[in-house]
């Protein structure tokens, strides 16, 4: 029967023996950092003045081991306050802000690359080369819905930074829709041509742009702004021409030669 009742005891009892010795370390634990975190001035690399630091430890211990939780730069912000537990404690979610920011970060790296997501195609590579030729290796970025290159929640299929020189084409609005890849990347690829490497001077003159313009583009265009009307009608124009016409004709305008309207036809 005592053996029984040794037994039995020992089973409630073990639980509790087990805990206290985790809470006494993980209070250790959580005053071990206090001191040294509390001690220093993390903006300056100074020590802090005795209140201060005092008040700072007495804040996070209190705070047990949610103070694992809070940024450096809460911490530092909050010893400025006379009440810092009452600061500190607004702050214990930064460990979980900072891991949901680096899992959208992990997506957002994941929704761009310098080839198209889940298509091979040698076309797009073709006409991604010779824009590659004008602007550089690394000048095309292909965005699944990246935020980073404002394509996220925006209505674009792609368009060209003009200030650093590089094409990004937003294939997520594209929906699978390959022939407007196409035009689009050719379309972008013709406005770094008129920037790269024609200073902005339009290579079709205003009657050939009013008589190949498609209306729909033509209606379109009138959203612009007039400085960029014709530049834009020019490069709706040219996306339409075939790949070995385009192709040709963006390395010869980029090979430096007198950069004056084209004459003939394009349309091929």
């Amino acid at each position: 029967m005592r053996r029984l009742f040794f037994i039995k005891v020992s089973i409630y009892l073990l639980p509790l023996l087990i805990f206290i010795p985790v809470k006494a370390w993980t209070n250790a634990q959580v005053k071990s950092y206090a001191e040294m975190i509390c001690g220093t001035n993390l903006k300056t690399a100074e020590p802090e003045e005795l209140e201060t630091k005092k008040r700072c430890i007495s804040g996070l211990v209190r705070l047990g081991k949610k103070a694992f939780k809070v940024s450096g730069t809460s911490i530092q912000s909050c010893k400025a306050e006379a009440d810092f537990f009452g600061c500190v404690k607004g702050h214990t979610s930064d460990a979980s802000r900072f891991a949901r920011a680096a899992r959208e970060h992990a997506v957002e790296i994941r929704s761009i690359s310098q080839t198209p997501h889940h298509l091979n195609s040698p076309r797009l590579e073709k006409l991604g080369q010779t824009i590659q030729g004008v602007l550089g290796p690394r000048s095309i970025i292909w965005s699944n819905n990246s935020k980073t290159f404002g394509c996220k929640g925006r209505s674009l299929y792609g368009y060209y930074n003009i200030p650093r020189g590089f094409v990004v084409m937003c294939e997520g609005f594209h929906k699978g829709d390959f022939h407007e890849l196409v035009d689009t990347l050719k379309h972008e690829g013709w406005h770094a041509v008129q920037h790269q490497c024609r200073k902005g001077a339009p290579f079709l003159s205003e009657q050939q742009i009013a008589t190949q313009i498609r209306r729909e583009d033509a209606f379109n265009v009138h959203n612009y702004h007039p400085k960029q009307q014709r530049l834009e009608s020019e490069a709706r124009i040219m996306a339409k021409v075939n790949d070995k016409n385009w192709m040709r004709l963006v390395k010869q305008e980029c090979r430096g030669k007198n950069k004056k309207p084209y004459t003939n036809s394009i349309l091929g």
